[in-house]
């Protein structure tokens, strides 16, 4: 436990962890219903990061998790092989750039998986005649 937290608030791994805290922040906020959840889509064109019509807020946590689990995973696999020195600096720069585009591939392919079960339109809804 003690090597978890020492990746966790460690480099690179902090720059995700601090993201994460955010995230948490602002799906508690969501929770207690002082902000909504959709709340972003207007200032951000989900399109342009290639996401689909999936709501923004969704897709950007989506990412930060996906890239502080692989930075973390990353950081706990390496802790034991890298050494200190450049060699793990250069590994956490390595992390740091490599976390955030899987983590943006991954969100793209979990948007089109969820893409493909959500209906374009809903249809009326059926109602019970007596």
């Amino acid at each position: 436990m003690r090597t978890f937290a020492e990746v966790a608030v460690g480099f690179p791994v902090f720059h995700f962890t601090v993201a994460l805290l955010v995230v948490t922040a602002f799906w508690l906020l969501v929770a207690v219903g002082a902000v909504g959840s959709r709340c972003f889509d207007k200032d951000v064109d989900a399109a342009a990061w290639r996401l689909g019509e999936a709501p923004v807020a969704v897709s950007f946590s989506l990412m930060t998790v996906f890239a502080w689990s692989g930075a973390l995973a990353a950081g706990l696999f390496l802790e034991p092989v890298v050494s200190g020195g450049a060699v793990r600096a250069l590994t956490g720069f390595a992390v740091l750039v490599a976390a955030p585009v899987a983590a943006s591939l991954a969100t793209r392919l979990l948007v089109r998986l969820w893409r493909r079960h959500v209906p374009d339109e809903r249809g009326p809804s059926r109602t019970a005649t007596s």
